[in-house]
C-alpha cells in the first residue's frame, strides 16, 4: 500500500513538473506519465512513461524518451511518409516555418497537415485525412492543384515544403526540413521520483501501517 501511494504521488509530481519544464505540453503527453502498482507477489511500484499502451498514435516514450534519456527522437508518421517518398532525408526532421498554422500547444494543426499531404499525393492517415482519389471532388472544383509542394532542383530555396498561392507574391515555406540533432537529458524524471520517495517514504509507510493495523 505504501509503495502504491508513493508511486501515485510520484506520478503526479512528474506531471506537475512537466508543465514547468516544457512549453505547453499536450494533455496526451501528460497522460503518458503512468504508474505500475505493487502487489503481494511483486512488491515493486514504479513511475513510467507509456510505451505500447496507447491505442494508435505515437507512444509517449517516442517523444518524451529523448528528453529523459537523451538521444534522437523518432520520426512522426507524416515524416516517415515524406522520407518514404524521397521528399525528406532520413537524417532530417520537419519543423514549422513562421507561416505554418499551429495549435494552442505549438504543434502543426492536423487539418493543415492533411491538406499538405493531400497536395503531395500522399495517403496520409492523420485525423480527418482521406485517401487521395483520382475522382475526388477537389479535382472537380476549380482549385489550384499542388498548392503545397517540395521544390526539386532548386538549391536556392530552403529545403522543405512550400506554398504557392494564386497571387505571385504568395510563395513561401510552411515546413522546413532541418538536420536532426540529439536531445540532451532535459527532463529528470528519475530525480523527481527519487526526491519525492526520499522525502515521503517514512510517513507514507506509517500512514499505510495505521490503515492496515488501526489498533496498533
Amino acid at each position: 500500500m505504501a509503495l502504491n501511494w508513493l508511486a501515485l504521488d510520484g506520478m503526479w509530481a512528474v506531471k506537475k513538473q512537466m508543465k514547468t519544464t516544457f512549453d505547453r505540453p499536450t494533455p496526451y503527453a501528460v497522460r503518458g506519465i503512468m504508474y505500475d502498482k505493487a502487489t503481494l507477489d511483486s512488491r515493486v511500484s514504479s513511475v513510467l512513461v507509456a510505451g505500447d499502451r496507447t491505442n494508435g498514435g505515437l507512444p509517449a516514450t517516442a517523444f518524451l524518451g529523448p528528453h529523459i534519456e537523451g538521444g534522437m527522437r523518432r520520426h512522426k508518421a507524416f515524416e516517415k511518409q515524406l522520407i518514404g517518398r524521397g521528399l525528406m532525408r532520413s537524417g532530417e526532421v520537419a519543423v514549422p516555418a513562421r507561416s505554418a498554422p499551429l495549435d494552442r500547444y505549438g504543434n502543426l494543426t492536423q487539418g493543415f497537415l492533411n491538406k499538405v499531404m493531400r497536395d503531395l499525393q500522399i495517403d496520409y492517415r492523420g485525423a480527418g485525412a482521406t485517401r487521395v482519389s483520382k475522382g475526388s471532388g477537389r479535382r472537380k472544383r476549380k482549385v489550384k492543384p499542388n498548392q503545397y509542394f517540395v521544390p526539386k532542383g532548386r538549391p536556392d530555396l530552403i529545403r522543405g515544403i512550400w506554398f504557392s498561392g494564386r497571387e505571385k507574391r504568395e510563395f513561401y515555406p510552411v515546413i522546413l526540413f532541418v538536420r536532426a540533432t540529439p536531445y540532451s537529458k532535459r527532463f529528470k524524471l528519475n530525480d523527481i521520483v527519487e526526491n519525492l520517495v526520499r522525502e515521503k517514504k517514512n510517513r507514507t509507510f506509517a500512514r499505510a501501517f495505521r490503515k492496515v493495523f488501526p489498533n496498533r
